[in-house]
């Protein structure tokens, strides 16, 4: 493995997420073991994502990946955008309700979304790299699939026939807002680490 990396995150299922596509990378991933104490702004996903990743840093003195993501509907103003985990109180299941719920009078054309994501990963000196995804499709009239978390069980990619719950996780791995984002990040990450420039 080229370098461990810490992940700023208290979610397991997106932790997995990210450590499969660093493994590709040759890249060991580990789970904070301390909760990441930071007040998610509503400027940017980049800012959000920055913000745990140097939390994580600071606290540790290691490299570090943030991530922050969220869907956003044309329809309804880009809503809920940067407040998507966040925008009610409670589950997953509860915000997929609030969202359907103010999506009901929307037309099939305008059930459109986009899923955005920016991951980041910093460096005890301050400097950090980005990377960014998106992932296009539309939102469904009500949930189906048991996999995944977040919006997965209402949202259908383009071309696709069933919701990213509704597929394994390699399948959603391998089209993933996300996959996009921690890859250009990784390339580079990894572009830094083969020049052998030390940003420790």
């Amino acid at each position: 493995m080229l370098r461990t990396v810490i992940i700023a995150t208290g979610n397991p299922a997106k932790f997995q997420e990210i450590k499969d596509i660093m493994g590709r990378y040759g890249i060991a991933a580990r789970m904070s073991d301390i909760k990441v104490g930071v007040r998610e702004g509503t400027l940017s996903y980049e800012e959000n994502a920055r913000l745990k990743a140097s939390y994580v840093t600071a606290r540790l003195g290691v490299d570090a990946f943030g991530e922050d993501s969220g869907i956003e509907v044309p329809a309804l103003g880009g809503f809920p955008g940067i407040i998507s985990a966040r925008f009610i109180k409670g589950t997953d299941s509860d915000r997929n309700s609030a969202l359907l719920d103010r999506m009901r009078h929307l037309g099939p054309s305008d059930r459109r979304a986009v899923f955005k994501a920016c991951a980041v990963i910093t460096f005890v000196n301050g400097a950090f790299v980005s990377g960014y995804g998106e992932l296009s499709g539309r939102i469904i009239d009500g949930p189906a699939g048991e996999n995944g978390f977040g919006y997965d069980p209402v949202f259908v990619p383009d071309g696709q026939g069933r919701t990213l719950a509704q597929m394994s996780p390699r399948e959603k791995n391998d089209m993933s807002h996300r996959r996009r984002a921690v890859e250009a990040v990784l390339e580079k990450y990894v572009a830094y680490l083969k020049d052998g420039i030390d940003r420790k």
